[in-house]
């Protein structure tokens, strides 16, 4: 616990479910310490699954909610709340993206700090020029900064003296992987009728909807002829074939069932609204979830549970890896995101890279998944704990669930210097 003097009253944005789950652990360290911790609450996110309710932020009682909507004025809000620090994931983009980049230009000059904590690997794609209007910027890991500052070298040039940029940068962790140890496996088995040693297949649905040709075509849900239309109008007269011969999707979500039958596995569905899953996924799990709880979520409590997870190229393969469970990364086009400068290294099957790391990840493409797993024991998936702490430093860089202690560790660091409205310099 602090020292009275050294108590800071820190908000935190909270905009979005998915947002507020990177956030949940450092509001909790963040009490604990016994700083005052005032929940900026946004009431009008409209992004199908992402509302956070009255009944999320209960999860902190002694947390002070303000509701903040979003197109009205940010700093009198912050001053109005006493906040002396800004905290928030993405913190940098959700508040371009709302229209706040002047007013971002105000905090500084009015004394109040501002840090973006990373989301799921996602700051490598961060206009440097956010380091100009936030005072500390966080990664998961050493091997992040550097590919950040590699793939965007020539605008982080322009910013001037490295030496200087650097300083408003931490290595942290990931402060979702913080949420592992407070997961109770034998209370999240009961709650979802599970028996105690029965092994766990975890299925992370595929977001359906996103602006991918072969995926509505060929994995789509209208019927066949209108899919060949699709596909004769993207230009690709080489998928009418997979369309008119195969299920797509059902198939290789039938492959899981069975390998889940074969060896005695809860086959589990987790999903997200906005996936816009067809109705059959729902019918062939055991227990089919949406983002039910955030602290600890929904996906922590899963891992903790799980003897394989089983995705689409996401984000799960970080945190299967975490919590030492072996998972196969589902390869599937995912030309929306080709443009991205870290394309490669996040959504590739190329070894090394985070969808493609033997003894922890392992990539297959989508038409291969059937054959692998009806030749498969849940045995043949094993994790190797060495290749688990190379996987872990590189894409995560801790392994001690004290990231978020780090990242208080920082913001109580920078809020001790000069004041902010050097910042900008």
């Amino acid at each position: 616990m602090l020292e009275s003097a050294q108590r800071m009253n820190l908000g935190f944005l909270v905009t979005r479910k998915g947002y507020l789950k990177v956030l949940g652990a450092v509001i909790q360290a963040a009490l604990e310490r016994g700083h005052r911790v005032t929940l900026l609450w946004d009431p009008l996110e409209t992004k199908p699954g992402e509302l956070i309710d009255q009944s999320d932020l209960a999860l902190w009682p002694t947390a002070v909610v303000r509701t903040w909507e979003r197109g009205t004025p940010l700093l009198p809000a912050l001053q109005a709340a006493g906040i002396q620090a800004l905290v928030g994931t993405r913190l940098y983009y959700v508040l371009q993206a709302y229209g706040y980049e002047a007013e971002m230009a105000t905090l500084a000059p009015a004394g109040i700090r501002v840090f973006n904590v990373d989301y799921i690997f996602d700051t490598i794609v961060l206009d440097p020029v956010a380091y100009r209007r936030v005072d500390t910027t966080f990664y998961l890991s050493e091997y992040q900064r550097d590919l950040h500052w590699q793939v965007k070298a020539e605008e982080f040039a322009r910013l001037g003296d490295p030496a200087t940029w650097r300083r408003r940068s931490a290595v942290c962790g990931s402060t979702m992987m913080d949420q592992l140890p407070r997961v109770d496996p034998a209370e999240v088995r009961r709650r979802y009728g599970l028996a105690p040693e029965q092994p766990v297949v975890v299925f992370m649905s595929l977001k359906m909807a996103v602006p991918e040709k072969w995926r509505q075509a060929v994995w789509g849900s209208e019927p066949r002829l209108v899919r060949v239309a699709r596909a004769l109008r993207a230009g690709h007269p080489e998928w009418i074939g997979t369309i008119l011969r195969t299920h797509g999707y059902r198939d290789l979500v039938q492959s899981v069932r069975r390998f889940c039958q074969r060896t005695g596995a809860a086959l589990i569905v987790k999903s997200r609204e906005k996936n816009e899953d067809p109705r059959f996924l729902r019918n062939m799990a055991d227990v089919a979830l949406g983002d039910e709880r955030v602290y600890p979520y929904t996906s922590m409590e899963l891992m903790a549970i799980a003897s394989l997870c089983i995705h689409f190229q996401s984000g799960a393969a970080l945190e299967a890896a975490f919590a030492g469970v072996p998972s196969l990364s589902v390869a599937v086009p995912q030309s929306h995101l080709a443009a991205y400068p870290t394309f490669d290294e996040v959504y590739s099957a190329r070894p090394g890279t985070m969808q493609n790391f033997p003894g922890i990840v392992w990539s297959l493409p989508a038409e291969a998944v059937a054959a692998k797993l009806d030749a498969s024991r849940l045995e043949d998936f094993r994790i190797d704990p060495a290749e688990r702490s190379r996987y872990v430093e590189k894409f995560l860089g801790f392994d001690d669930t004290r990231s978020s202690e780090r990242v208080l560790d920082e913001i109580e660091r920078v809020s001790s210097r000069a004041p902010a409205v050097a910042r900008s310099s």
